[in-house]
């Protein structure tokens, strides 16, 4: 160890004797600092590898007494300043330096650090600027630990002016070095990196303050203290590096909220059973994306409420919408007061509701189209669940009545009243559903289920129950009723006749619920998964227009299927047949109807025989004319059309009314709700010319794309969803699937260039989007914005201001996405009716498979390949980079949005190291500057899978397009790489603007 130590300290020996050699010439000979220049350098040349010594040297020599060198000092800011030495090397030396009492030393120090630190050279290597940020905070709390130690002994010895000349050039120093804007961005950066020196550095700026302030105020001059005060503020800068808030989408111009307005529509008419959270989370977001104060978040709610209301009138959705209106909404907004810093949203709820008053025209609309005081039963639900207090709804209803300058006459039958008056009987009907013992009492809960099926009673419970959450509980007690009533061994007579009513008329209700409210409302009780109802619905029943298989119709026993179509061919009454189990009854129907039905279309039957048949099966049982229609209808959509005259004709006689019903057994009720059961099941059945109440959302003669391109251009002129662009719009989603329902609506978007067009059209499509949110939003990541950037055709889309529109939605989406899935961790996820994995969750699944074959695409689709996650081996490695002793970042890499987020963030990086600049790299810049004006926690989201390099491509396609606030909040200072790729813009940002500059 000595001998080979030997040789390295001789030659530091030799190195030190050489520059004090010619330091000692340059004093006798008082050369200049070019002379000293040229010769140090010679030095330094013939010794490599040793010029980190010669700073070191330079200080001993420099502050041997009590006064510095001036000379020595000089030289050594020259050779700095010449970048013969790095900067940080000296800078680390001199905030070593704490002997304060040589003042004059300090003083000398101080000017030193001063003129490196305000000349500095910011490179832009990785890690040569994390150094630097960090020696940069060192050395400016080394001047203020200067400013701090001469406070403290100008307190205690009166009258040292060496002191406060120490404090002023401290002060200077400090304001020059931490006014560059550079140097502010750096030290952002340093209180992430080295957290407990900047702690230390917080506390001596604190006790600077705190000591400045005490007792000293007569001790110091003013023009020091103003120094000290001027130094202080220009360092608190350095805590205040956030983004001024900024709206994503302004739609201050228009006369509604287009956003709002439509996430109110959809959540009323598609989402009618939903938990309030998620939309509560949809609205939250929507308000801090769009920054919308909080009473006119809640004038646009009851804006968009009273706007349904009106356009609704007369069709099945008005109950749908008074139950939203008037028992959904005040629980969103208790959910909301809850939410809220104070819980008490009273006075934005109160300017809300004023605000929506100016409204006069559409609230006489409402009023007078439903014969009710709408705005009055309003403001009295919100009283009563304590949102209102009695004298801000006694002054709304008071101005109601004047600008309305009559009293309304109210009808008893008004949507909103037989709504909140129905809703109150809800718990007491579960209450005594649930208590009434079928198998016991089935006449008594036969008297209860027909007081319930009369009138429109039905519906208005359940849009009650619906809307305050008690739906599957109404179902559940339907389906017990079903479940205890199927069973009739054993028994005759009325009390037989009973049951079957009983099992008749809580099977009309709950396919009635079913087909307006979603299956879910039942299947997903794990109690009652194996009742009958439940399943034969859940295999059997056909929703949303889609025929569930025929093979899932299946007999419990051929013997009993054979027997039946003996009595039917017979012509004997089915009611005198002995029936064990009606649920039976019901799974053998349907094939003793297709022996049947085959043996007519053979000519073994005659049609008389048939429609005696028929008029037979309806006379009793309504529920069997169900289950033999949905059988009917999968049959009919599995045969060839010459093939379907016979079961069409079947159809038909199902249909009409029984030519001799029972009167004693409510038959004309039962009838009543069987039909538009019927009328829902046939409809996509029968030709054009035979159906009931059935609107075409794609008509025949249209492709459609062309509807859906009318209907969206009529929402952007209009400015607002209404129920039947809702409807066509679901139903073009659901046929032709979120890839091409997200190509459509933004190329529709995107073809207007003018501002407020675009913007309104922004709001729109962002709303319309939730449809199925997660769906699109993979569309929208996976599909549609690579075509449009690695497709020359699509350029012109992508043009600004449409392609920072484009840019706005892509993140607002997104950070609606995630919101979205973030609340569903805790809780039961909320899916739309009908929710499958799309085919984007399958491709990128597969991709997670090594050995897969890559996703085809078509030729057609680009001129450029494809990116996708398994091509050339991409990973999450890059994303997972970390020093030791760090925690590395988790990423859920099995998450369908996280993956098409990398794959988009990949080809965006690719993308932006083309020199030329161009439409698609100005939509690059578009969208990582949206996101981080979106908020921090978003940006951290959008911005996680954001290449390293990607920072530095951009920076160097368009000079000065990204700030150092930009790049601080597109960096993760919380990860070591993320402050190494922001440190390393920030001083390339900041050449930059210098070459500029001097240009």
């Amino acid at each position: 160890m000595e001998t080979s130590s030997s040789p390295n300290k001789s030659t530091a020996a030799s190195f030190s004797s050489k520059v004090k050699a010619v330091l000692m010439r340059a004093w006798r000979e008082r050369w200049t600092d070019h002379q000293w220049g040229v010769h140090i350098k010679s030095v330094v040349s013939s010794s490599s590898g040793e010029n980190k010594e010669l700073p070191e040297i330079l200080l001993q020599q420099a502050l041997v007494g009590p006064s510095p060198n001036a000379l020595i000092l000089g030289y050594l800011k020259h050779i700095v300043l010449a970048q013969l030495i790095p900067p940080c090397s000296v800078l680390n030396l001199i905030q070593k330096y704490d002997d304060i009492n040589k003042p004059y030393c300090t003083i000398g120090l101080i000017d030193v650090t001063e003129a490196i630190a305000c000349n500095i050279s910011f490179t832009s290597g990785l890690e040569s600027s994390v150094v630097l940020c960090k020696c940069l905070q060192k050395i400016l709390h080394w001047l203020m630990m200067c400013i701090l130690q001469s406070l403290k002994i100008m307190k205690d010895v009166q009258q040292q002016p060496e002191y406060t000349s120490v404090i002023d050039s401290a002060s200077v120093a400090a304001h020059r070095i931490a006014d560059q804007p550079t140097v502010q961005a750096l030290l952002y950066v340093a209180m992430s990196e080295d957290q407990d020196n900047y702690r230390e550095y917080e506390q001596t700026v604190i006790n600077v303050r705190g000591t400045l302030s005490q007792s000293l105020s007569d001790m110091l001059p003013s023009h020091t203290k103003q120094k000290v005060g001027t130094a202080l503020q220009t360092l608190s800068k350095v805590q205040d590096m956030s983004l001024p808030n900024k709206a994503l989408c302004d739609v201050t111009h228009l006369g509604i909220c287009p956003a709002i307005n439509s996430l109110v529509t959809l959540e009323a008419i598609l989402n009618p059973t939903s938990d309030v959270q998620p939309f509560i989370d949809q609205l939250c977001v929507s308000e801090r994306l769009l920054q919308l104060s909080r009473p006119f978040l809640y004038c646009e709610i009851f804006r968009a409420c009273f706007m349904g209301l009106n356009n609704c009138t007369d069709t099945p959705e008005e109950m749908k919408w008074a139950a939203f209106t008037y028992l959904k909404l005040p629980q969103i907004l208790r959910y909301m007061k809850q939410m809220s810093s104070n819980q008490d949203i009273g006075e934005d709820l109160f300017l809300g509701l004023k605000e929506l008053m100016n409204s006069v025209p559409l609230l006489d609309l409402v009023e007078t189209k439903l014969k009710c005081e709408c705005l009055k039963y309003l403001v009295g639900e919100f009283s009563k669940n304590d949102l209102l207090d009695k004298t801000q709804a006694q002054m709304l209803q008071n101005k109601r009545i004047t600008d309305s300058g009559n009293k309304m006459e109210t009808s008893g039958q008004s949507s909103p009243i037989q709504v909140i008056r129905n809703e109150q009987q809800i718990p007491r009907i579960i209450k005594t559903l649930d208590n009434a013992d079928a198998s016991k009492t089935p006449v008594d809960v036969m008297s209860w289920l027909c007081l319930l099926m009369s009138g429109r009673n039905l519906d208005y419970i359940l849009a009650g129950a619906a809307a305050t959450g008690k739906l599957q509980s109404l179902a559940n007690k339907l389906v017990k009723i079903n479940e205890l009533a199927k069973q009739t061994q054993g028994e005759t007579g009325k009390m037989s006749q009973t049951r079957v009513l009983l099992f008749d008329i809580s099977f009309l209700m709950l396919c009635h619920a079913s087909q307006i409210y979603g299956l879910e409302i039942t299947a997903l009780t794990p109690e009652y998964t194996d009742s009958f109802f439940i399943h034969w619905a859940t295999r059997c029943l056909p929703e949303d227009g889609k025929y569930k298989c025929i093979d899932n119709f299946t007999p419990t026993d051929q013997s009993k299927v054979d027997v039946l179509i003996q009595h039917l061919v017979s012509g004997v009454d089915i009611s005198k047949l002995s029936i064990t189990r009606l649920n039976e009854f019901c799974l053998n129907f349907p094939l003793a109807v297709q022996e049947i039905l085959i043996a007519w279309e053979h000519g073994a039957i005659v049609t008389d025989t048939i429609k005696v048949i028929v008029e037979n099966i309806k006379n009793k049982m309504c529920c069997i004319n169900i289950v033999l229609c949905a059988w009917l209808c999968s049959y009919i959509s599995m045969v060839p059309d010459k093939a379907r005259e016979k079961p069409l004709q079947m159809i038909q006689m199902l249909q009409a009314p029984a030519m001799n019903p029972d009167p004693d057994h409510n038959y004309n009720e039962r009838y009543a709700l069987m039909t538009p059961i019927l009328q829902k099941l046939i409809n996509d059945i029968l030709p054009m010319s035979q159906r009931i109440n059935f609107i075409s959302y794609v008509p025949s003669d249209k492709l459609p794309s062309e509807v859906m391109d009318e209907c969206i251009k009529e929402v952007f002129k209009h400015g607002w969803l209404d129920i039947k662009s809702v409807q066509t719009l679901e139903y073009l989603l659901n046929l032709c699937g979120s890839d091409w329902f997200c190509d459509r609506c933004i190329e529709v978007m995107l073809e207007s260039s003018r501002m407020e067009d675009l913007m309104k059209a922004l709001s729109l499509v962002y709303a319309i989007f939730h449809m199925d949110l997660e769906h699109i939003t993979l569309s929208l990541l996976f599909h549609t914005l690579p075509r449009l950037l690695q497709t020359t055709h699509y350029h012109t889309l992508l043009t600004d201001p449409r392609g920072s529109t484009l840019a706005k939605l892509s993140v607002m989406v997104l950070v609606s996405a995630q919101n979205s899935k973030n609340s569903e961790k805790d809780t039961i996820p909320h899916l739309r009716r009908g929710r499958k994995r799309s085919r984007k969750e399958v491709e990128l699944e597969d991709v997670e498979e090594t050995e897969c074959r890559p996703v085809k695409r078509s030729k057609s689709s680009s001129l450029e390949p494809q990116l996708t996650l398994d091509s050339e081996g991409f990973n999450f490695d890059f994303l997972t980079a970390k020093e030791d002793g760090e925690t590395s970042p988790t990423f859920d890499t099995k998450d369908p949005l996280n993956k098409s987020l990398a794959n988009l963030m990949r080809l965006m990086n690719t993308l932006s190291q083309d020199s030329q600049v161009s439409p698609r790299l100005s939509f690059i810049i578009s969208f990582v500057r949206e996101a981080i004006h979106s908020g921090s926690q978003n940006a951290k989201f959008v911005l996680q899978f954001m290449p390293p390099q990607m920072v530095s491509n951009l920076l160097r396609s368009v000079q000065g397009i990204l700030n150092n606030r930009h790049i601080l909040h597109i960096c993760d200072l919380t990860t070591s790489i993320g402050r190494k790729v922001a440190t390393q813009a920030i001083c390339q940002n900041s050449k930059l603007h210098k070459s500029a500059n001097s240009a």
